[in-house]
């Protein structure tokens, strides 16, 4: 306990926020930088979850370090090229964004106190939950490829986070890094096909 908050209650945040940071951020460096931070930070919360082996937590962190390897190298290439690939503005105030991560993250906290599930944890159902909704934002309102991508991958982070909580079958698990892996070729290819038609 720090100061009357858990170490799981200050990670749950930990991890609602920087998901909030990538729907808030227009600057690809800090969007990818924060994405990251958000898959290391959910690797965490499941090494403290009881159910979960430390190796699948492990595989959870590495798999959000290498994707971001992957959409930095991209994102250079984009950038030497065509930069407004990347920095395509929403239509919508960041001010609005930030607002609508914390309106997910308390409906997220209201649905598992009305429904709970009993085969996964409070704060592990309220990850998934936030992490889904604020995905699913970013992947509607954004207009690069770029932040599109890392709206679906938080979508599918959102979900890993429940399922390894249930389930450790290691043929599963590597189905669904596979999954996040072909996301992230198929946005880094959107990534670089737009910048040489915008070049």
């Amino acid at each position: 306990m720090i100061g009357g908050w858990s170490i799981s209650e200050l990670t749950i945040l930990a991890v609602v926020g920087l998901a909030g940071l990538v729907l808030a951020i227009d600057d690809w460096r800090g969007m990818l930088l924060a994405w990251a931070l958000m898959g290391a930070a959910g690797g965490f919360l499941l090494r403290q979850t009881a159910e979960v082996p430390g190796e699948l937590a492990g595989i959870q962190i590495l798999n959000s370090a290498l994707l971001a390897l992957l959409f930095y190298l991209a994102g250079r290439r984009a950038q030497a090229t065509a930069p407004k690939t990347l920095t395509a503005r929403p239509a919508v105030h960041w001010r609005f964004r930030i607002l609508a991560a914390l309106f997910l993250y308390v409906l997220a906290r209201m649905i598992v106190i009305r429904f709970p599930l009993p085969i996964a944890s409070p704060s592990l159902l309220i990850v998934t939950y936030t992490l889904i909704g604020i995905g699913l934002l970013i992947a509607t309102l954004s207009r690069s490829p770029l932040k599109a991508g890392l709206g679906v991958l938080t979508m599918l982070n959102g979900y890993q986070v429940f399922y390894l909580s249930v389930q450790d079958s290691l043929l599963a698990i590597g189905l669904m890094a596979g999954m996040s892996l072909f996301v992230a070729f198929v946005t880094a290819a959107l990534t670089l096909v737009r910048q040489e038609v915008s070049a």
